[in-house]
């Protein structure tokens, strides 16, 4: 009972100490008071933890000039403690009082969207794991779903039908597709199928005529009816900037980059027509020295795998065109290692100049 009675006292005089008194330097420098409330960050670095039956006051006055030496040490025993370390100085302070609630707000949405993508990556790991353990099991319930030999028939119908329809399915293609290019949508998937559907000549043509002709379109619409329209859209955004700079300085080369870049159809079509340095000739130039060895390879991949369709029909085998899958791989790999870190070597050179 005596030691229980030694220790309440020595608590009750180390909290009735205050900590400016405990500073040498209290009385020589000027004090500013803050009063905080309880279980709040002091100065950004001190953590209140009171016990409630100890504690004087619902408030405590704080000198932020005098947090030095034995006032940490006080604030360590009355339970407090230092949430960096044991160093305490003006610019850590100046910098926690300055945070404003913008800022906080923008690290907890940085904070959430690294949560957000980790929780992806591990989602995506454990979906790719669980499929290849269970390789064969999804196998078998995909084959009971999907008969291969009833779609491969389906197919092979649809490419007979439309190929019977002669010069009338090709006009009717071309001007789909040339509408279809104008809204930016993907064309490597309707190319293969017009090879597939045409052969690997008329699905040739057809296509790089309807891929100009579309993106013709879209560059001319961008500069007459719907120019303020896309104005509106492209002022806000940051690599649309990057790229009218990029033609400010070397227009044939900056509308090549954007042509073959990773960046939406849109942007190539619609935000070119913006820039002032890319003429109407120098667009079409850029176009067809895109486009063409892009119809040439999707139209000769349909119409490969036309002939492969029509031969396993009749029990027949072709063997492997190696030019035509060095071709494709080529294609692949330009389009999700090549073109990306140019584009990306580019717009950092812009970045650099601003």
């Amino acid at each position: 009972s005596r030691l229980t009675s030694i220790i309440v006292i020595n608590l009750l005089l180390l909290h009735s100490v205050p900590i400016h008194a405990a500073s040498p330097t209290a009385s020589a420098t000027p004090s500013r008071r803050v009063r905080l409330p309880l279980n709040k960050n002091r100065n950004g670095q001190f953590r209140r933890r009171f016990n409630k039956p100890f504690l004087p006051h619902p408030t405590l006055d704080t000198d932020l000039a005098c947090l030095h030496s034995n006032g940490e040490l006080l604030e360590r025993l009355r339970g407090g403690g230092l949430l960096g370390g044991t160093k305490n100085t003006s610019s850590a302070d100046s910098k926690s009082l300055s945070k404003t609630p913008s800022q906080e707000v923008v690290s907890t949405n940085k904070s959430q969207n690294k949560a957000l993508r980790l929780g992806t990556f591990t989602i995506t790991l454990l979906a790719i794991r669980l499929s290849i353990l269970h390789w064969d099991t999804l196998k078998s319930s995909f084959s009971t779903f999907f008969d291969a030999e009833r779609f491969r028939k389906a197919i092979i119908q649809n490419l007979n039908n439309i190929a019977s329809k002669g010069n009338t399915g090709l006009l009717l293609y071309t001007f789909g597709f040339i509408f279809w290019e104008a809204c930016g949508l993907p064309t490597s998937v309707v190319e293969t199928a017009a090879g597939m559907a045409f052969g690997f000549q008329k699905g040739l043509l057809c296509s790089f005529v309807g891929k100009t002709a579309g993106s013709v379109l879209a560059f001319t619409l961008g500069r007459t009816l719907l120019s303020n329209i896309v104005g509106r859209k492209m002022e806000d955004s940051e690599p649309f900037g990057l790229i009218q700079r990029g033609v400010t300085r070397n227009p044939m080369l900056s509308a090549f980059i954007v042509r073959y870049s990773v960046f939406p159809q849109l942007i190539k079509n619609f935000g070119m027509s913006l820039t002032n340095g890319v003429t109407f000739p120098m667009f079409l130039l850029v176009i067809m020295v895109h486009g063409f060895p892009f119809s040439l390879i999707w139209a000769a991949l349909g119409n490969d795998s036309s002939l492969r369709l029509r031969a396993s029909e009749s029990g027949e085998t072709m063997a492997a065109n190696v030019i035509l899958s060095g071709l494709v791989l080529f294609v692949t790999a330009f389009g999700f290692l090549v073109s990306p870190a140019i584009t990306g070597w580019w717009l950092a050179d812009l970045r650099r100049e601003n």
